[in-house]
């Protein structure tokens, strides 16, 4: 599992992605103006939990206890919350996805990982098809560490951990416009 940030930390985060997002907004015919949602209670994260059957990443809690899911954060790409957790469309799209890509490609293997759907969660969807989805790695693996964010297609190595993705997110966000 990964190390825990800390909620100050997350918070930070959020502001800097709300800022880019607004000036996106302001700049551009393709964005549209949304907002993450407010921080997830603890009994929303139980209920993900348990319908996981798994304690959630402590990064991925923590975050979700800050902002929990963001839809269109990024033009369609979506940041799925705590009530998409094992049981909403997006969910499943982002599970059959990941199916896809396996019956196409040994991407698990190619990172350091077991080819099996069931060690990916899905992290980020995209209403324009696998392209840019990004998955939390919650498998045990000696290359590829829990907590892990891997996004499709597999162009860059893998983020060690959802700070490291979101941060590469803000920075690629920042350079539009």
């Amino acid at each position: 599992m990964s190390t825990p940030m800390g909620p100050d930390v997350w918070r930070g985060l959020i502001e800097r992605m709300v800022v880019q997002k607004q000036r996106l907004v302001e700049t551009s015919d393709l964005e549209e103006d949304t907002r993450p949602n407010p921080g997830a209670t603890e009994a929303q994260l139980a209920a993900a939990e348990r319908r996981l059957g798994r304690p959630l990443d402590a990064q991925y809690r923590e975050l979700l206890s800050v902002a929990d899911g963001w839809g269109n954060f990024d033009l369609f790409f979506t940041l799925l919350g705590s009530a998409d957790i094992g049981v909403s469309p997006r969910w499943e799209s982002g599970l059959q996805d990941a199916q896809i890509w396996f019956d196409d490609e040994e991407w698990g293997e190619e990172i350091g990982a077991h080819n099996d759907v069931a060690d990916f969660q899905p992290l980020v969807t995209s209403d324009n098809g696998y392209s840019s989805t990004a998955f939390l790695f919650v498998g045990d693996s000696d290359v590829l560490p829990t907590g892990a964010v891997i996004e499709l297609p597999i162009d860059e190595p893998p983020y060690p951990d959802l700070h490291s993705y979101l941060v590469a997110r803000i920075d690629e966000i920042t350079k539009y416009g």
